[in-house]
């Protein structure tokens, strides 16, 4: 009864602050939309956005052509032509108005069918055994200029210089054919070689690693859901905070001291309380990302198939938040110090575990560091939710270390509480 009575006496502060409680479930949703519409551009842009290319057409023949064409098969590229010199593309690119300029010289085309056929003459003299037939080939490389915005990483520029190497690798071995069926029918008039079929042999199949055939893609939504539900319930610390503080300048603090029982009774009453109120919090920005998101054109959020799992995930990240403000509400003296210190650790907590940037943009040791924040132990343990759609079993260790670090804040709270009423 005692505990009832303390978990009823904290819902009746709360219900009286009815704009901290507004601000409460209001802020976080808020946030999400914002920080989501901001940044489905920025995850679109990794996933599905195709990249600006400048393609300077001196050529204006086969290689460029079929160039071309097999580009905007990929549907990676978007491509502009222009008629521009070396000079000018560069520049265009180097403004930032393209990722990539490419620049197809005079008479490409016309070069890289002669040297083929030169290739192919040489070939067919060897095999023949007629050295009189055989041709001096030019093995120095066809020049096609490539610019890259200063801003793209080296392993972008790397990806891309391959993909277009493939792609003039396949035009080149196209030619080859191409001469090689008219040496052919030189040498033999009587036969009718067939064109050689260039489909491809090998496919490539591609698809997330996920478990049980879990077809989720990680997005804005996915990301940003957990993300600012972690940030919204350990920044409940500033409310429980000013709560206990309150309680202590009023002097209902030494009433409740006064009172036979353990003090346990009245730290697990908050403890509860907001526990429920983290839970409300996360199950409203839940159906923020079920329902209203996607009205808005962004993608849906899809919360798997373990929704046990989800609960308890979100019952460990409330009990560690919970935990942290009963601990920052006993040490601190003044409401300005709770709400300072509460306010700045937790951002800095939300910086360093993945909830502004995420971890897999981040440099090498500031993943590392990560490791540290319970607000990066709840949101990986939501990403196996919803992106690996893991179970109980995979998310444990996460949700371990979000309760030890529950349980750490609950006893501080408590012993520094006992070591106050001593001294």
């Amino acid at each position: 009864m005692k505990l009832l009575y303390s978990i009823y006496k904290e819902y009746k502060v709360l219900i009286r602050d009815r704009a901290g409680l507004a601000i409460t479930f209001i802020m976080p949703t808020i946030l999400v939309l914002i920080i989501t519409l901001i940044q489905d551009t920025t995850f679109r842009s990794v996933n599905e956005n195709a990249i600006t290319l400048l393609l300077v057409d001196r050529d204006h023949d086969s290689l460029s052509v079929q160039m071309e064409r097999a580009l905007n098969t990929t549907r990676f590229f978007e491509i502009t032509k222009k008629n521009l010199s070396n000079e000018e593309a560069r520049e265009q690119v180097a403004a930032g108005k393209y990722i990539i300029g490419i620049i197809v010289p005079e008479h490409t085309s016309e070069q890289l069918r002669k040297r083929s056929g030169d290739k192919v003459a040489t070939l067919m003299a060897s095999i023949s055994g007629d050295s009189t037939q055989a041709v001096t080939t030019d093995t120095s490389k066809l020049p096609l200029q490539l610019y890259f915005d200063p801003i793209t990483k080296k392993t972008f520029q790397s990806i891309i210089s391959n993909s277009l190497e493939r792609i003039l690798s396949q035009l080149e071995m196209q030619n080859m054919v191409t001469a090689l069926n008219a040496n052919m029918k030189e040498s033999f008039p009587l036969a009718n070689p067939k064109p050689l079929e260039m489909q491809p042999l090998v496919s490539i199949r591609e698809e997330y690693a996920s478990p049980h055939n879990s077809s989720i893609i990680p997005n804005s939504v996915q990301h940003n859901v957990p993300a600012w539900s972690m940030f919204a319930m350990f920044f409940i610390c500033i409310p429980l905070a000013g709560n206990i503080i309150r309680e202590r300048e009023d002097g209902s603090a030494f009433r409740l001291l006064t009172m036979p029982g353990s003090y346990m009774y009245v730290i697990l009453g908050k403890m509860l309380t907001y526990v429920i109120v983290s839970l409300l919090q996360f199950t409203l920005m839940m159906a923020m990302g079920i329902y209203i998101l996607p009205m808005l054109g962004l993608p849906q959020l899809n919360v798997g198939d373990h929704v046990f799992s989800l609960f308890v995930v979100a019952l460990a990240s409330g009990l560690a938040a919970t935990g942290f403000g009963l601990l920052v509400g006993t040490v601190s003296t003044s409401h300005d110090q709770a709400s300072l210190f509460g306010a700045v650790f937790v951002i800095m907590l939300a910086a360093i575990g993945g909830v502004w940037v995420p971890t897999f943009v981040m440099p090498e040791v500031m993943r590392k560091l990560s490791g540290i924040s319970p607000l990066n132990w709840g949101l990986e343990a939501f990403y196996g939710i919803f992106l690996r759609n893991a179970g109980l079993k995979a998310v444990l260790p996460q949700v371990l270390k979000l309760f030890g670090f529950f349980l750490a804040c609950l006893a501080g709270a408590f012993y520094y509480q006992k070591y106050r009423r001593l001294k």
